[in-house]
């Protein structure tokens, strides 16, 4: 039996038994994205693969429940959810990109189903052959440009107001800088967010020096605030604390770092007006990452409804 409290960490070799009668969304982005053999196996598990592909508005849902699924439509979600209505619903995010397990995560919470997201840490990231200050890992292949997130995109009040840039920093330099050159920001509202402590102690010296140079023209390295790189729900409450001394700014939230930031962000953008999801869309190197390590359960619903 599962236990309330808002994550638990596994080894992903040996993981937790999933409840029978579970409802488990996943997709294969990489080596580490790969199911247990207890779940594959396991009758009691209702398996809805994820296929994705070029758009990122389409994907496929591989399951005898399953068809082509658009992001944006929120009946296509909703009929998909409906059908497995009073059963637990596991998100693995290891193998889904954001354009794939945002849309999902929205309609599960909306449709206020038990909704938990399981994340495997990557073993270790891929160095690049020819490292650059910015670019030490080898990690994207091109970025496709910002454009919303299927779902999420909110229509913002009119009016003037104040933006406060909040981006969530991880080892690629190029899409930090990317991101600020397109939107300009003025500097001395740039907070960025190193995620300390880091996957592993030298992960935010590493953030730190792919992001230099945009850190040092902007001076938001004046301005760097700091949460735990595996603990969405430390982005949630770091970006609540924004809110509660800005209430009429628009936070515009860059989501460059790791999947459980992002995820923390998600779940702050569910039931927050004025705040803008930035996702510039980089097509993934498939071997960026190699290996598993600790694997964590964010009990998303629970936390959500405690709050």
């Amino acid at each position: 039996m599962l236990i309330a409290r808002p994550s638990q960490i596994y080894d992903r070799s040996s993981l937790l038994q999933l409840p029978a009668g579970s409802v488990l969304l996943h997709g294969f982005l990489e080596e580490r994205s790969a199911l247990p053999d207890e779940w594959t196996t396991d009758p009691a598990i209702e398996r809805m693969e994820v296929v994705e592909n070029d758009s990122i508005s389409w994907f496929e849902m591989r399951s005898n429940l399953g068809k082509k699924i658009s992001g944006d439509s929120q009946a296509d979600l909703y009929e998909l959810f409906h059908q497995v209505a009073g059963r637990p619903v596991f998100i693995d995010l290891t193998g889904l990109s954001h354009h794939s397990w945002m849309p999902l995560l929205r309609a599960g919470m909306e449709l206020g189903l038990s909704v938990r997201c399981i994340y495997a840490e990557p073993e270790k990231y891929q160095i690049t052959n020819n490292p650059r200050p910015s670019e030490f890992f080898d990690l994207s292949e091109r970025i496709r440009g910002i454009s919303p997130i299927p779902s999420f995109a909110k229509l913002i009040s009119g009016r003037k107001m104040e933006t406060i840039m909040v981006p969530l920093l991880g080892f690629e330099g190029t899409r930090f800088r990317y991101i600020v050159e397109t939107l300009q920001p003025e500097g001395r509202n740039v907070y960025p967010v190193v995620g300390v402590p880091g996957f592993n102690p030298e992960y935010p010296f590493h953030a730190y020096q792919g992001n230099a140079t945009t850190l040092d023209s902007t001076r938001a390295w004046e301005n760097v605030r700091f949460a735990d790189a595996a603990c969405p729900f430390s982005v949630t409450e770091l970006l609540s604390e924004f809110r509660r001394v800005t209430p009429n700014s628009l936070l515009q939230v860059p989501l460059i770092g790791t999947k459980p930031h992002a995820l923390g962000a998600a779940i702050f953008a569910l039931s927050n007006s004025n705040v803008e999801l930035v996702y510039d869309h980089p097509v993934r190197k498939p071997t960026r990452t190699s290996g598993s390590s600790r694997c964590h359960v964010y009990y998303v619903s629970e936390y959500v409804s405690g709050r």
